[in-house]
């Protein structure tokens, strides 16, 4: 589907006439301009160097070697150096910048040919007696064997007839043809005998055309080593031209057959693969020249006639030769010879050599000519193919429609309803209007061209507006942009006395620097368009002046390398309603740029389609939105897939394979923003008919702008006449927005979405929400239509909605219905809530109605059989009402409501209401249903409070005991959790004695630290001062003691609360001294370890845990020993009982020296006893305050200093563990513990899998990491003190 266009045509003018052959030094300029480089044109007895001048392209001369009769000639890129063979045998080597001339070798019966191989690793001679000489590069000699030696016989073909008529069994016809003699080779009358040499592209094959004495014209192939490998078949009137395509499939030759003149092409073998015909006849028109373009896509087809000559160029794609371009070149001026470039980039370069010296450079790119609405057009010869993809997808090289010209097609553009038609003899052809591709002929203009344009060759032509046309011609490193019109010239028809052809000139010009290689025109834009240029990488804007004049207004973008294809592109934003545009360019080397900012590489074809560009990598499609610029969508296609075109409107893209034929596939990206279009202007028919099409969730339709929708409820049920979509809408609905999920690449984000919420709107109850929503809207229909339209989809919103017994409610109203109509209708809606609802469940829901006449309504239309259920129907019916409804809903394992029932049968139920309750746990709903019935309620609740108690929630038990009856039981219960406030008050209504009661809860409370509790107790209910005393200092609570003791007056405190007082804080300052030097200790070996640790870092630090120890790693860390293989890694013990995970717990936390783990123990001690630690605060406190007092109350002053100096003593110990436990808190938690890249000093706020990425992997940070990984979370950050105000200042 792809066009030849013709993106510059360079003239330049050399003094060098005749020219045989060009050589192009392959070292190219900055831009990669080929008309920069320096160039050797090779005549008959001159080799001249042509140096390009850049402002008028005209080349300066110089003869660099003098020789006779130059056969042929090659400039050697190694050596920089030029190879010349001629016809007297002589092969010179010549230096281009010193003009030294060497001998390479000699032959002395004179060469007749000269071919080097691709890779000018290899020379191939054929000399004047018909050798094949094949020599290296250093002019070794390979091989040589004459042009005529035939194959061995183990080489030739073996021919046994397969397909023809003479092997079938055909009767007479195949007795004929098998006597029929086979057909004598034939040589062309025209044949001048001359010997043509080619090349594979690879370099390891070279074939000889060359006249036969035997068979006439042939060839031969050969290897690299001069071995001949395979022979033509017999073919008649062949031509003498060959060439092989650098691809290595098929060499083509031109061939006169009996009823066509062909190109024949010929597989490697020698055998005759297939053939395409010519539009001429080779009697009339003789072949000159055959080439093949160095990517293997063109082949040119030099031809000769009457003093005229042409060059056609030909392209396949599936399976078929297309006819692209046709050059006519007139009498005048002759062509010398034409010679496609071999540099990298430049590949579809064609040279253009003629008599007089002129040199034109012919750059070719493949384009797609596509219409704004899918129309697309083929060039093939004469024949313009144009087929609609919006309407049909029909495979090449058939068309929708055929336009026959009377002259070969070169180009084609298009405007509006407007085509033009640029062809060989540089006439124009206007077809108007072309909207539709009927049958009947367009009508046709057609434009003569003017003296002035009749002797220039178009390129980049493109319809600029309705009246003009633009085209470049390029002369040296200058390029006039032409304005052409479109409409018939009467003062030049006047001038040339001819009023029958219409003629076109140039209106106006405009002359840049630079060669132009693309034009682009917006869509919309009527006075401006864009060029670039490829030397400088300028993409230039020019605008038409009313004058019609043309200016360049400014340089729209800068690229850092030359694009093959730009495309100017518009689109009018959704907010502000300005217009957006832009340029789109692909450079040669395939990078896409818009507006000069790299999209992607390696892309290999792009097109705009609505707010989207759409491009192609090597084997995948992607989407940019072009407001954004942001990556949409992606999807895989088949390898070298390239875009033909792209309609919007119908969300189609049609794609070509490597092979010819086409695809068509519908992107969701472009059928979402269809749908998008769609649902803004409310057409939800149209929406839904797409949504169906393309399998996209409907939830799309609300979740676009679900306040919208929600607004426009009635119109998008007017909208959807069909009852069955409206159904499939509502069962799709899911709680998810899929405009933030599935669908998110069509829509901005988050923020932006959930403005479009209503208020009460939550996306976890969007199906209840929009079903609720949509079935009120429909049960409030009144018309008849209306009404039956949405029997089936409120149905679907009960079910979506859980509101089974609604949905089969409306189905039996409609049953109860004395009709026939309705009495079928019921059934039907009845048939479509079975697709939806098992039908057993759907008769459970029918029984829970309690309506007999439904449940066998649904019973029928399941599998149930009318045995099972019917009984089991009857029995029910023989129950009374309340008790029917419980055992309906006890078999429905409703048990609530079952038990609701129950209570209303009365009170000779009461004992299966009470082991229902004990059954399934229904104490709190018992109790509400029975709390009249003032018996039954206490039995419900001992029975209650015996659950609670073997549910060990003794402090409810015992309440619910005591609203049993059972203080005795409620007594028991609140004494098991040491509730004594209600122990005593249940003990003085069970009438039993106070204080031996409360006496028996001192021992209890005291055993779980609550000594004020027993202090009060004993207090208020024993009256033994020496027992409270006992308590309050059992407890160490010595304030209280000081205080009753100062109350009490007497020697009580310097007796028994003083020496208590004293020995509690000896005790007291040894746990401090304990504990200070066990951090100490705890904190020294850490060090140690980690110092290991760090010098064993610098080694292999992994080796010394032990594999047993490794099973105490978690499940989330990957560290294993390097003694495992892969394979045993995870069948080592898994530890799944707690008891057996405790005892490795206990195992990694061992403070035994050696533990491989023992720094993570270290860790975990550490936490813990500084947690202890800060918890002493107040006990300190208390303990100096109680000393304080005492001193007060010394009788001698010994006293009281001694007891002022213990008390600052301790205050002063306990104040220097925790100055020493706070300054090594960080020492001891270091950033790497919570997780953070300490060692790499990035501090913390490194998660572990940070680890993993970049290319610099910290493996010491990641080892250290799964170690720390196995300490508790909260331990891997230091403890949290609280320091509070626990110092007196009254102490030193």
């Amino acid at each position: 589907m792809r066009n030849l266009k013709l993106q510059y045509c360079k003239e330049l003018t050399t003094d060098v006439n005749q020219p045989k052959q060009l050589l192009i030094q392959p070292i190219e300029t900055h831009n990669g301009e080929s008309g920069g480089s320096t160039s050797y044109v090779v005549t008959s007895n001159n080799i001249v160097r042509l140096e390009t001048e850049n402002s008028q392209g005209r080349c300066k001369t110089k003869i660099i070697a003098d020789l006779p009769d130059i056969v042929s000639a090659e400039y050697l890129q190694l050596d920089a150096q030029i190879c010349v063979a001629t016809g007297g045998g002589e092969v010179l080597i010549i230096q281009p910048d010193t003009l030294e001339t060497r001998e390479g070798t000699f032959c002395d019966v004179g060469i007749e040919c000269m071919s080097w191989s691709p890779n000018q690793e290899v020379v191939a001679f054929i000399t004047k007696t018909h050798n094949v000489v094949v020599m290296t590069c250093t002019y070794d000699l390979i091989a040589e064997q004459q042009l005529d030696q035939d194959l061995s016989k183990e080489q030739e073909f073996v021919n046994v007839g397969w397909g023809k008529k003479e092997t079938q069994f055909q009767g007479t016809a195949g007795k004929a043809a098998a006597k029929e003699k086979p057909e004598e080779t034939t040589l062309n009358d025209n044949d001048d005998g001359s010997v043509h040499v080619t090349w594979r592209g690879d370099g390891a094959y070279f074939a000889v055309s060359y006249v036969s004495a035997a068979r006439g014209r042939t060839f031969k192939v050969y290897d690299c080593e001069g071995k001949l490998q395979f022979s033509a078949e017999k073919c008649s009137q062949i031509r003498e031209n060959i060439a092989w395509r650098p691809s290595g499939n098929w060499l083509a030759m031109a061939q006169r057959l009996p009823n066509k003149s062909c190109i024949a092409l010929f597989e490697k073998n020698g055998l005759r693969h297939r053939d395409f015909t010519l539009p001429f006849d080779l009697d009339e028109e003789k072949v000159v020249q055959i080439k093949w373009s160095e990517g293997s896509d063109i082949l040119a087809i030099r031809t000769k006639k009457n003093g005229s000559q042409s060059i056609y160029l030909y392209t396949i794609g599936n399976y078929h030769w297309y006819l692209k371009q046709v050059l006519v070149y007139d009498e005048q001026d002759q062509l010398a010879f034409f010679h496609w470039d071999s540099r990298l980039g430049s590949e579809n370069d064609l040279h253009v050599c003629l008599e007089s010296g002129k040199h034109l450079i012919h750059r070719w790119t493949f384009a797609v000519d596509r219409y704004v609405r899918g129309l697309v057009a083929v060039i093939d010869g004469k024949r313009l193919c144009l087929s609609d993809f919006a309407k049909a997808v029909i495979p090449p090289p058939m068309s929708q429609r055929v336009i026959e010209i009377n002259d070969y097609i070169n180009s084609i553009t298009w405007h509006e309803s407007t085509l033009c038609v640029y062809t060989s003899d540089k006439s124009i052809y206007i077809y108007q209007p072309l909207q539709q591709l009927s049958q009947e002929p367009p009508p046709v203009i057609q434009l003569k061209p003017n003296k002035e344009l009749a002797h220039l060759q178009l390129s980049n032509l493109v319809n600029f507006n309705c009246d003009y046309l633009l085209a470049t011609k390029s002369v040296g490193n200058c390029t006039r942009i032409l304005l052409i019109n479109k409409e018939p010239d009467i003062e030049e028809e006047e001038d040339k006395g001819e009023a029958n052809d219409a003629v076109y000139k140039v209106h106006s010009s405009l002359k840049i620097n630079g060669t132009v290689n693309a034009i682009s025109i917006g869509a919309s834009a009527m006075d401006q368009f864009y060029v670039q240029t490829i030397q400088n990488g300028h993409c230039y804007e020019i605008s038409l002046k009313p004058d019609n004049s043309m200016k360049v207004e400014r340089n729209h973008a800068q690229l850092a390398q030359p694009a093959d294809q730009i495309e100017y592109f518009n689109l009018n934003s959704d907010s502000t309603g300005e217009l957006k545009a832009g340029i789109i360019s692909l450079r040669s080397q395939q990078s896409l740029h818009l507006d000069g900012r790299r999209i992607a590489d390696d892309v290999t074809s792009f097109c705009v389609v609505g707010n989207y560009l759409a491009y192609t990598q090597l084997n995948a499609l992607h989407f940019v939105h072009l407001r954004n610029r942001r990556q949409v969508s992606s999807r895989n296609i088949e390898r070298g897939g390239k875009l033909v075109t792209a309609i919007a409107s119908e969300a189609r893209v049609v794609l070509q394979m490597p092979r010819g034929n086409l695809e068509v596939i519908c992107p969701r990206v472009l059928a979402l923003d269809l749908v998008g279009a769609l649902l803004q202007r409310r057409q939800y028919q149209l929406a839904m008919q797409m949504l169906r099409k393309q399998r996209i969730n409907l939830n799309i339709i609300c979740d676009h702008n679900v306040k919208e929708f929600v607004a426009s409820i009635d119109i998008f049920l007017k909208e959807i006449k069909q009852s069955q979509w409206l159904c499939l809408f509502l069962s799709e609905l899911q709680n998810e927005d899929l405009t933030q999920g599935m669908y998110s690449s069509n829509y901005e984000g988050k923020e932006q979405q959930e403005s479009h919420y209503p208020d009460d709107y939550r996306v976890e109850n969007k199906v209840e929400y929009i079903s609720k929503l949509i079935c009120q809207h429909m049960e409030k229909a009144k018309a008849k239509d209306d009404v039956n339209r949405y029997r089936l989809p409120i149905i679907t919103s009960y079910v979506k909605l859980g509101h089974l017994e609604e949905a089969l409610l409306l189905i039996w109203r409609e049953k109860q219905r004395i009709s026939e109509e309705n009495l079928n209708l019921a059934d039907d809606m009845l048939k479509y809530l079975l697709y939806m609802v098992d039908v057993n469940d759907l008769y459970n829901v029918a029984l829970g109605t309690y309506d007999f006449g439904l449940v066998v309504f649904v019973a029928q239309k399941s599998q149930k059989d009318p045995k099972e259920f019917l009984p089991y129907l009857n029995e029910l019916k023989s129950l009374p009402l309340d008790y029917r409804k419980f055992k309906i809903d006890e078999h429905l394992k409703r048990y609530a409501k079952a038990l609701n029932h129950l209570a209303q049968c009365g009170e000779d139920y009461y004992t299966e209401a009470l082991e229902f309750i004990k059954k399934h746990g229904l104490y709190v709903q018992g109790l509400q249903c029975y709390r009249n019935q003032k018996e039954f309620h206490q039995q419900i609740c001992v029975a209650y409070a015996d659950h609670l108690r073997s549910q060990a929630k003794l402090e409810n038990a015992s309440l619910m005991y005591e609203r049993g009856g059972q203080l005795q039981q409620a007594l028991m219960s609140a004494r098991h959790i040491l509730d004594w406030q209600r122990v005593l008050v249940l003990a003085k209504l069970l009438k039993e004695s106070l204080p031996e009661v409360a006496m028996s809860m001192v021992g209890p409370l005291q055993q779980q630290s609550r000594h004020l509790e027993a202090y009060e107790l004993v207090k208020d209910y024993v009256q033994d001062r020496d027992k409270q005393m006992e308590v309050l200092l059992e407890g160490h609570l010595y304030g209280r003691a000081i205080f009753e003791a100062r109350l009490q007056g007497g020697n009580i405190l310097a007796d028994k609360v003083t020496p208590s007082l004293l020995a509690y804080v000896n005790q007291l300052q040894t746990s401090l001294e304990a504990d200070h030097q066990l951090f100490l200790d705890y904190k020294k070996r850490l060090q140690i370890i980690r110092q290991q640790q760090a010098s064993q870092g610098d080694g292999d630090g992994g080796g010394d845990v032990d594999i047993d120890e490794v099973d105490l790693l978690s499940d989330t860390t990957s560290m294993h020993s390097s003694r495992h293989s892969g394979s045993s890694r995870g069948t080592g013990k898994t530890f799944r009982s707690s008891k057996n995970r405790r005892k490795h717990e206990r195992k990694l936390l061992s403070l035994k020296p050696g533990n491989p783990f023992e720094d993570i123990a270290l860790i975990d001690a550490l936490h813990n006893h500084i947690t202890k630690i800060g918890q002493q605060q107040q006990v300190v406190h208390d303990t100096c305050k109680a000393l304080l007092q005492v001193a007060e109350d010394g009788s001698d002053g010994d006293g009281d200093y001694s007891a002022d100096i213990l008390a600052a003593s301790l205050q002063r110990e306990f104040n220097q563990l925790l100055l020493t436990v706070e300054s090594s808190l960080d020492e001891i938690w270091i950033p790497e513990l919570a997780g953070g890249n300490g060692g790499a000093g990035t501090g913390t706020g490194f998660s572990f899998a940070q680890h993993l990425t970049g290319p610099n992997v910290d493996y010491l940070a990641l080892k250290k990491e799964q170690r720390y990984a196995l300490i508790s979370p909260l331990k891997r950050f230091k403890p949290q003190l609280n320091i509070i105000d626990w110092p007196h200042d009254i102490l030193l």
